[in-house]
């Protein structure tokens, strides 16, 4: 008696008909792998027995048959009756004449089935939750687990996920806990994961008794679950073994094809470079550095990258065996870096062309960019095979097993993208208030970013390097970042995220909803700006802001929620048509330890040249023009003339600054800079009123930390501010755009002493009950689930 190990899938060249659709769209077979390499692979990774389960045939499986330790079997596409549903049967140990009968009963499952009870086959589901064809509804699942002895639960292609949801799901339906008919193999399609994930059986004497056993449910289950990334390379093997000839028929070194071949072309012996392929590669680099200056095209680039390749791999020497180690995760790691490269480039380019006026010449740039691209489709595909696969477990066990169903994704653990995130505004602020809130209440939550710069605040934050910065248009101290996508996808799918947040619609946002939706994680997107007056103000040209509402209804039409800090901005997105129903109150709050009256300093004031026994107006924000700050700055040149002591302390900095130093200067206006901390804290309880022009903010966090502080706020009568104010009470409200308004709305707090006092103490009180603690909770509380009935 001995412990004997199998891998029960595995795919040959014989397998014509893929099941991928990029390599249905390339005509490409579902393999390219020799038997023989198969059955000597599978030998030196301890398989005792070898078998081949090609699609609808056993060519592969008859070309070894003659070796030792093999057996002949196949994996069948089956069709439910009446419908062309496909089923994937694995049968273990057939015959030559069981095949052509298996083929002349494949169009019928419950034929086959029949079929294999008589001639006593032994056969198994395969990968059961994941159809290449059309979905089987939660009935069809059942009668077919019923029906069927055995089911694959550990297949080397597919998700932890899927394979760990197999038992459970299996044992409800067959209504046997005990149950463990189940088996396991690498369904590999490229000739490099045979043998990394198998069936194991502890005492058999021979194959007979070894398949035996399997059929009583004592096989063991052994090996490597499945994952994008190697589905992925999968695919890049087939592709390439399908390509070669036409690769090679191009000039590019021949040590470039030899890298290429050695990444996805398994063998048994390691190929080493010659003298000449090492000439070659000298002669080519001599060539590179001869060449004339200019723009390299795409297939330059793409050739140097892989001479580098060569360089790296094919000048050192390694066993097969050893590179089949990490091979996908090398070849990830080389092809992210290279279409990182081949975008910056392209990328770098479009800006330049687009910045010289050369419009024609940029859609060059944009059309290399397709290339690129469509050298990473591999990569989303794979992971929208598994987002398949999750949908398919989450809809079977939902309806056979709701007592498994509740486990099977940590909902908790969010995950919230941003690209803004150390800048001098509300939205980043917001974020590293909840972050810090989430790492304090023990609370899955990260933070990515995607900026050069290094990032310090508490929480979980992730910040992937850019592959390119660049300026916004008439905004130039905000910068834009390209960020690596496959590597955040990567990082969101390996983290296992339940629900994403995106508070904003620029690349990294863009990049998020992407990866929402080829992951299948419900995604809230924020509305913390108004885009299209935004954008308004700072090109200064409608046409701008119409495109920039356009953008911004499409992105907000494609989330699951949207969270709005305002009822105002409710309506304005449901002008734009954005449905209500999916719209709910984005929570905030304040610190009213941070910002209290008890911070109040006249040193602070002394501090910038100010009198304390002066009335002071306070602004703290970004100086900028959207903030309609020249509107302010005519209010309070107005203001003055009736009240000559009346100061105005602009806390921040921004593009607008200077303009406004040349209009103020001299006359009772001090610009305190960036404030942060206890200085913050000073400046708003160290002054008398809060004033905040802006008619485009969504929210306004600044009113509120000046409440707090018993500043009554005065506000325009459009945008999100005027709802966190109580008018008459905490606050008033003036008539956007309009300077004398404003100025009288200043005038009738400061020259009432009583209303100022009691709006102080209203404004207080009201500031309490919005702690952030209560704000966040309150936000964690709000999930696609339960959201699916809530109407504001």
């Amino acid at each position: 008696m001995a412990v004997f190990k199998c891998d029960l899938h595995v795919h040959s060249k014989y397998s014509m008909e893929s099941g991928r659709w990029a390599l249905r769209s390339l005509k490409a077979p579902e393999s390219f792998t020799p038997p023989e390499l198969i059955y000597e692979l599978a030998r030196k990774r301890g398989m005792d027995f070898v078998t081949i389960t090609d699609i609808n045939t056993i060519e592969g499986a008859l070309s070894i048959s003659h070796l030792s330790g093999t057996f002949i079997s196949e994996e069948i596409r089956t069709y439910l009756p009446g419908t062309r549903t496909s089923v994937h049967i694995l049968a273990f140990n057939i015959t030559a004449k069981q095949h052509d009968e298996i083929i002349t009963l494949r169009d019928s499952f419950p034929s086959l089935l029949d079929y294999f009870d008589d001639e006593g086959i032994i056969h198994s589901l395969a990968h059961p939750f994941y159809s290449p064809d059309t979905d089987l509804t939660s009935d069809e699942f059942v009668n077919i687990v019923k029906r069927i002895g055995l089911i694959e639960s550990l297949n080397g292609t597919r998700s932890r996920l899927e394979n760990e949801s197999v038992l459970p799901i299996v044992r409800s339906i067959k209504g046997d806990p005990d149950f463990t008919g189940f088996t396991a193999g690498s369904d590999d399609h490229c000739g490099r994961f045979m043998g990394l994930t198998y069936t194991e059986v502890a005492d058999a004497e021979n194959l007979e008794d070894y398949l035996n056993q399997i059929r009583q449910g004592k096989g063991i289950l052994r090996g490597e679950h499945g994952n994008a990334i190697r589905s992925a390379y999968s695919v890049y093997s087939i592709a390439y073994s399908f390509y070669r000839d036409r690769l090679t028929a191009k000039k590019i070194p021949a040590i470039a094809t030899m890298a290429a071949d050695r990444f996805f072309r398994p063998s048994i012996s390691s190929v080493e470079p010659t003298v000449w392929h090492k000439a070659d590669f000298l002669f080519h680099q001599l060539i590179k550095k001869a060449r004339k200056s200019g723009e390299p095209g795409f297939e330059t680039i793409f050739a140097d990258q892989l001479i580098e390749i060569g360089k790296d791999l094919n000048l050192r020497s390694g066993s097969p065996e050893l590179e089949a180690e990490g091979i996908d995760e090398r070849t990830f790691e080389i092809l992210n870096r290279l279409s990182n490269k081949l975008f910056r480039h392209y990328s770098s380019l479009l800006v330049k062309r687009i910045m010289d006026g050369r419009l024609l010449d940029a859609l060059e740039a944009i059309t290399a960019l397709i290339p690129v691209i469509l050298l990473n489709i591999p990569y989303p595909m794979a992971y929208l095979s598994r987002k398949k696969g999750k949908e398919a477990v989450e809809r079977i066990a939902s309806e056979v097993s709701p007592d498994i169903s509740g486990s099977m994704i940590n909902t908790d653990k969010r995950v919230w993208f941003t690209d803004t995130i150390d800048d001098l505004n509300g939205v980043s602020r917001t974020i590293q208030k909840c972050s810090r809130l989430a790492m304090d209440s023990g609370r899955d939550m990260a933070v990515i970013a995607s900026q050069s710069r290094p990032l310090s605040f508490p929480g979980w934050v992730v910040n992937f390097p850019p592959i390119r910065e660049f300026p916004v248009p008439d905004y130039h101290s905000k910068l834009l970042s390209i960020p690596p996508f496959l590597e955040v996808l990567r990082f969101v799918e390996d983290e296992g995220f339940g629900m994403m947040y995106i508070s904003t619609p620029g690349p990294v946002g863009f990049a998020a909803l992407g990866i929402s939706r080829i992951l299948g994680i419900p995604v809230a997107g924020i509305y913390h700006t108004d885009y299209p007056r935004h954008v308004n103000h700072i090109a200064q040209d409608g046409k701008m802001g119409e495109w920039a509402g356009t953008a911004a209804a499409w992105f907000y039409s494609n989330v699951d929620i949207v969270l709005v800090p305002s009822r105002y901005y409710m309506d304005d997105l449901e002008k734009m048509g954005i449905s209500r129903d999916r719209m709910k109150l984005f929570p905030r709050g304040t610190d009213c330890t941070l910002f209290s009256p008890e911070w109040k300093s006249d040193e602070f004031i002394l501090r910038f040249g100010g009198n304390h026994e002066s009335l002071k107006l306070l602004y703290a924000g970004r100086i900028s023009r959207e903030k309609d700050l020249d509107v302010l700055a005519k209010a309070f040149v107005l203001a003055r003339e009736t009240m000559p002591d009346l100061e105005l302390y602009l806390a921040g900095d921004g593009p607008f600054r200077g303009d406004l130093v040349n209009q103020l200067s001299g006359k009772g206006c001090y610009f305190c800079g960036v404030l942060h901390g206890e200085d913050l804290s000073r400046a708003y309880a160290s002054c008398d009123i809060f004033v905040f022009p802006s008619s485009t903010d969504t929210y306004g966090n600044s009113v509120l930390e000046a409440q707090a502080s018993g500043l009554p706020a005065v506000v325009s009568d459009r945008g999100g501010p005027q709802e966190i104010i109580e008018i008459g009470k905490t606050g008033l409200v003036f008539s956007s755009h309009d300077p004398e308004s404003l100025a009288e709305t200043i005038l009738e707090i400061a020259m009432n002493k009583e209303l100022r006092n009691s709006m102080s103490k209203n404004a207080i009180t009201m500031a309490t009950e919005r702690t952030w603690e209560k704000a966040f909770n309150e936000l964690w509380s709000i999930s696609p689930e339960k959201f699916k009935h809530v109407k504001v």
